[in-house]
């Protein structure tokens, strides 16, 4: 069964007032929202195991996920009462599981990835988007045999041919697992001390020291369409191109 893990729970503090009234992954996009059009997208391409966490206005997201999810697709869920971070998510996903999901995918993303030969790929493949600004999200830099070599913070982001954006797309490999669970022992509190849980990233605690290490983590280039809508600015980009392949009413935001 193919599985996915589906990041929902970001405080969306970067839409300014759309939060208000939105989490992120439910903002309405034209005909759509990012939650549903990634559950489309996933169940096309066979998945049909999701795994969702939540946290900012959570029972939204669950509501939404549950009535538009396909027939056949079961939907679970994982509250974060704190927000753990890509790799703490990832972590919790595997310790309730046993084992790691096909794919991770991050709910504020629209793109015309065909997602079922990303699932041919191997485990440990990233998705980058060369089109999108290095200066606006940073990037990773990548070799001559598509084999990542390390981070490119938007501080140092130029104009370059061997980095390009990342996508919050990637097939996740268990060769991480052990550089994110040490992370989180190195960064939890000291017992009876009260402090919030640590917050783990995914690439920084977990792929990025497995690369140090000599493991391999692979570059898959997509050249179509991707887009984000941390932004208002975002969010109307992503209006008016979804506008453009369907009727339906305008959703003013």
């Amino acid at each position: 069964m193919k599985s996915a893990l589906l990041l929902a729970a970001g405080k969306a503090t970067r839409l300014q007032s759309i939060r208000d009234q939105y989490a992120k992954a439910c903002v309405p996009i034209a005909d759509t929202t990012p939650l549903k059009f990634m559950l489309q997208q996933l169940a096309q391409a066979g998945v049909q195991e999701v795994w969702i966490n939540l946290h900012w206005k959570a029972e939204q997201v669950r509501e939404q996920a549950l009535q538009v999810a396909a027939d056949g697709m079961e939907i679970r869920f994982i509250e974060e009462s704190q927000l753990l971070g890509t790799g703490g998510t990832l972590l919790e996903c595997y310790r309730r599981r046993g084992l790691l999901p096909d794919l991770v995918v991050n709910a504020k993303v629209f793109c015309d990835l065909n997602f079922s030969a990303l699932l041919q790929q191997a485990p440990a493949t990233l998705v980058l988007h060369a089109a999108s600004a290095l200066s606006e999200f940073g990037g990773l830099h990548f070799d001559s045999r598509m084999n990542i070599r390390g981070l490119m913070p938007k501080s140092d982001a130029k104009s370059a041919p061997d980095a390009a954006v990342y996508t919050g797309i990637c097939r996740p490999a268990a060769e991480w697992l052990p550089y994110l669970q040490q992370a989180h022992e190195d960064l939890s509190p000291i017992a009876g001390e009260p402090l919030a849980a640590p917050i783990l990233c995914m690439l920084r605690h977990g792929m990025l020291p497995a690369l140090g290490d000599g493991l391999v983590c692979h570059a898959w280039m997509h050249s179509g369409y991707w887009h984000e809508i941390s932004t208002p600015e975002r969010v109307k980009q992503a209006v008016r191109w979804r506008r453009e392949g369907c009727d339906s009413r305008h959703v003013e935001l």
